[in-house]
């Protein structure tokens, strides 16, 4: 009896763990929120406002009398036309980014079983590694990192669980700002952060590489790190979850590979294998 018990209390603390953790990550997460959202909104308002000030000036010809309307009014006319027709799809593009960013969010805020669904792989793996590093930034102002993309665009839209493996790429890109930040730290001359996101497809599959030219992992705990509570950061810094739940997501959820080649003091690389 007693023995059930304690398995049984363990479990349970284990679950709580696995929750506070991902509360951290949301926490995190809506940091990066906060930055990453700001550019599309200022984006909508901008474009609003010079659309109503088209809009205005429409309105002054429109309100002549027909005979008093000259050609040139009717190519200014037309021109602003045009031109209110282009701000009206850039203020749709950001109003939809904004909505990708929120629903986002909320995926990763649901404790419901994993739902594959058709998603464009390349385009989350840019947004969710830019909120990751914007989450960076705002605990660390003194931190840039170069975000290099090369991403296949014959990749498209891969089934994924968005929520989950949004947390991945976050997980991944977190890790690696650690890496190239705690190496910046190192005031090494020339030194210059990088983190590359990299997909290609082939055959049945799609790759995809995180790279950073950070701190490293020594050869001796590469083996370990997608231990549950193993961490390479200070105390404090880590739970040891972020990995676990990574591997446990990739390989479980999305039945896929992963796996890290490091060297120590140079870099870092993660490597996603998906079917498709």
């Amino acid at each position: 009896m007693g023995p059930e018990t304690t398995d049984k209390e363990i479990e349970i603390y284990q679950q709580r763990i696995l929750e506070l953790n991902k509360l951290a990550e949301i926490g995190q997460l809506s940091a990066g929120i906060l930055h990453e959202i700001k550019n599309p909104v200022s984006f909508v308002n901008n474009f609003s406002r010079l659309s109503q000030g088209l809009v205005e000036e429409m309105k002054d010809i429109v309100q002549k009398e027909l005979a008093d309307i000259s050609e040139d009014d009717l190519a200014d006319e037309k021109e602003m036309l045009e031109t209110l027709s282009q701000n009206l799809l850039k203020i749709n593009e950001n109003g939809k980014r904004i909505e990708r960013i929120i629903q986002g969010m909320l995926a990763q805020t649901r404790s419901d079983s994993a739902v594959l669904e058709p998603v464009d792989l390349n385009q989350l793996l840019e947004e969710y590694s830019k909120l990751a590093y914007q989450s960076v930034r705002a605990e660390d102002r003194e931190f840039n990192v170069t975000l290099k993309y090369n991403l296949d665009p014959a990749v498209g839209d891969v089934m994924l669980s968005k929520g989950e493996f949004g947390r991945v790429v976050l997980n991944l890109t977190n890790n690696a700002c650690y890496a190239v930040n705690e190496k910046r730290k190192q005031e090494i001359e020339s030194y210059d952060p990088v983190i590359e996101i990299i997909t290609l497809k082939q055959d049945h599959e799609v790759v995809i590489r995180v790279c950073d030219n950070g701190i490293g992992i020594p050869e001796e705990i590469v083996s370990k790190l997608f231990d549950a509570f193993f961490t390479t950061k200070p105390q404090g810094k880590g739970t040891g979850l972020g990995l676990a739940l990574t591997y446990t997501s990739v390989v479980n959820t999305h039945k896929g590979q992963i796996s890290v080649t490091s060297v120590f003091g140079e870099k870092t690389e993660f490597k996603i294998i998906l079917p498709v």
